[in-house]
């Protein structure tokens, strides 16, 4: 056995594994080149970021580990997609899966993560410490709410972004930078991280000057990119109203239901929606491994504000194994940071985590102060696009 950082000649054979592993598992052809193009770059760099197991010189298992720069409030933080996680059938039971993964979370402090996400089982991921939490608003909307709540004028045209479309790429990226909440994107990325799951990125025209995109993909659609898809997975937009228009034009395009999903920090667009929309639910988007709580929520707390102003307190959680995090509001503004003042909660990480970022009530979680119920859950949330 050889267990050792795959370089650009694994290319062929870690693509050839996870096509082949997921198939296996899901019932269906696999093409990772489409899920992930940001990901397959023939080069030590992207290569790099995956672990391996290898029996007799053949690639048994592997693990990715992906640094992800977040930009939470203006503040710079460090997440990690831990992903790709596949062992071939031959080789399981063998604890390929747990060493990888075990050396994955040493990773993921050498690299100073403050957290890390990843989607898959909770049975599987609970015990390295991940827990579904966050919010994500997921709508369904009908041909007959957008008739019934908004004007047929939307005057939206849309035109599909290719690779070489350089002026709507750079509109595209200074969107996401206004974005409160979003994963900086390498430039040449950009167009990869638009195309991930086999979606489509469309530039949203009035009278011809862009006013928002919009990146979609087909329910049902595994291989190759659909034209048109019915699935948003990822908007931006200058202002509510542009939203609107541009997700109204889309399923007036369409002529059926459309789905998508919303941040809560969102709050205009999600109260308007959640009006309009024939359906929606309140999802946890992901696991998350928080690392550093009192940076995650201190960022989080200062979003919350910016658009939903708390009053005055502070409350505070020992988090077992971890240590005691205040969170407060007081005249100099929003945040969170170790303390020695005695707990209000005292919790294991993952309940910790479940009452920091939710997606439930607190009082799901555990009895906590007044303070703390004005503050939680927090507005963690992530976008369906940025995987690695």
């Amino acid at each position: 056995m050889e267990i050792r950082r795959l370089t650009e000649r694994d290319y062929d054979e870690l693509l050839e594994l996870l096509n082949s592993v997921f198939a296996n598992k899901y019932g269906r052809a696999m093409d990772f080149l489409s899920e992930q193009p940001k990901m397959w770059r023939r080069d030590d760099e992207h290569m790099s970021r995956h672990t391996a197991v290898f029996e007799d010189g053949r690639m048994a298992s592997v693990v990715g580990v992906y640094p992800l720069p977040t930009v939470i409030a203006g503040e710079e933080l460090l997440f990690a997609t831990t992903g790709n996680v596949a062992t071939r059938p031959e080789y399981e039971g063998r604890g390929y899966f747990t060493r990888l993964f075990t050396d994955a979370m040493d990773e993921l402090s050498t690299m100073g993560a403050d957290s890390a996400r990843l989607g898959g089982s909770r049975v599987r991921y609970s015990r390295f410490g991940y827990e579904m939490s966050g919010s994500s608003i997921n709508f369904e909307f009908t041909d007959e709410a957008r008739k019934r709540y908004f004007s047929e004028s939307f005057g939206i045209t849309f035109r599909k972004i290719d690779d070489g479309d350089t002026s709507a790429l750079k509109f595209v990226d200074a969107l996401i930078k206004k974005k409160p909440f979003h994963v900086k994107r390498r430039a040449d990325e950009l167009s990869a991280a638009l195309h991930t799951k086999h979606s489509t990125p469309y530039l949203a025209l009035r009278d011809g000057e862009p006013i928002g995109y919009l990146s979609a993909t087909a329910d049902g659609q595994f291989v190759g990119h659909a034209e048109y898809g019915n699935r948003i997975v990822e908007t931006g937009y200058s202002d509510t109203k542009s939203l609107a228009d541009m997700i109204c034009a889309w399923q007036s395009k369409l002529g059926r239901t459309v789905t998508f999903s919303l941040a809560p920090h969102e709050k205009e667009a999600v109260r308007l929606f959640c009006d309009a929309s024939f359906d929606f639910t309140l999802v946890s988007p992901s696991h998350f491994k928080i690392i550093n709580y009192e940076k995650i929520a201190g960022a989080l707390m200062r979003l919350k504000d910016s658009y939903e102003p708390m009053e005055r307190g502070e409350g505070v959680i020992e988090i077992e194994d971890y240590g005691r995090i205040i969170l407060y509001k007081n005249t100099s503004g929003a945040g969170c940071e170790r303390t020695s003042l005695p707990a209000d909660v005292t919790l294991d990480r993952a309940k910790a985590t479940r009452l920091l970022f939710g997606p439930l009530s607190p009082i799901t979680v555990s009895d906590v102060p007044t303070s703390l119920k004005e503050f939680l859950p927090l507005p963690l949330s992530w976008n369906t696009l940025d995987y690695v």
